[in-house]
């Protein structure tokens, strides 16, 4: 399958097994959800796993990462927006602050570094995938900054100039095991942008951090489509998972082929 932002680097991922989707059922352990792509990561770097992709959901909550964990107040500004029914959880991958619930779609896919791969290569990869995934919909998305959206980043997947799609990556392993690559995605499908962005910048006030962003530069699936979606958030989310998860096995293991690419 041809892949256009990656040109002929995709020569580079050929492995011996196909990829493998990877399923996490608990998803009202957050401290659990929050771990599971290190487990992946953890999983390939040791050879019990080979290349794989996760497609789950999480309960309402804000996701960080270790660095923002360092803020001043970053626990007593954990402990207050708990109380607002917004736990605060810490994850592997790079970035910053991140809404996540039931309207949230996190894809995931991990496999071995192999000889050339850089940086750049996971995020096009990644974004490749969902380009096409989205113009199943009808929806042109381009890469780019998004300026005033949470988590902005050159990798973003924006629509009609606004943030559909963030994206993150952890590389882990080396030296003397195999290093492996996380790359990340985050699809906002149907939730209140409005009030994600006003819990993120509360955090941010909290911890005495001065970001503050916008909700107008974020936007949801469902907004994307304008109304001709007639199903309840639960259902719409629903098809989109199974779509993604549909789309995934196709993309990574194209019909009739063992390894990734052939």
């Amino acid at each position: 399958m041809a892949n256009p932002y990656i040109n002929s680097d995709v020569s580079l991922l050929q492995f011996d097994q196909p990829w493998e989707p990877k399923t996490f059922n608990e998803h009202d352990d957050l401290a659990r959800w929050a771990t599971f792509d290190e487990l992946l990561l953890d999983h390939v770097i040791n050879g019990k796993s080979g290349p794989c992709f996760c497609i789950n959901r999480a309960p309402r909550c804000l996701v960080t990462t270790v660095r923002e964990s360092r803020m001043i107040n970053f626990k007593e500004s954990c402990r207050e927006l708990a109380e607002q029914g917004w736990p605060v959880i810490v994850r592997c991958s790079g970035g910053s602050c991140v809404p996540q619930g039931p309207g949230v779609i996190n894809f995931s896919i991990v496999h071995p570094k192999v000889r050339g791969w850089q940086l750049e290569n996971g995020y096009k990869l990644i974004c490749d995938f969902l380009t096409k995934f989205l113009a199943s919909y009808g929806l042109t998305a381009i890469t780019g900054e998004s300026p005033g959206s949470f988590c902005d980043g050159r990798y973003n997947l924006q629509v009609g100039g606004q943030k559909l799609v963030g994206t993150a990556q952890r590389w882990a392993g080396g030296s003397r095991k195999q290093a492996a690559v996380l790359a990340h995605a985050c699809l906002l499908v149907d939730m209140d942008i409005v009030e994600a962005t006003e819990k993120i910048n509360t955090f941010y006030r909290l911890c005495g951090n001065l970001q503050q962003f916008t909700a107008e530069s974020c936007t949801t699936l469902r907004n994307c489509l304008e109304g001709s979606i007639q199903q309840s958030s639960v259902e719409f989310v629903s098809e989109v998972e199974r779509r993604l998860t549909s789309m995934a096995k196709d993309y990574f293991n194209p019909p009739g082929s063992v390894s990734v690419y052939s």
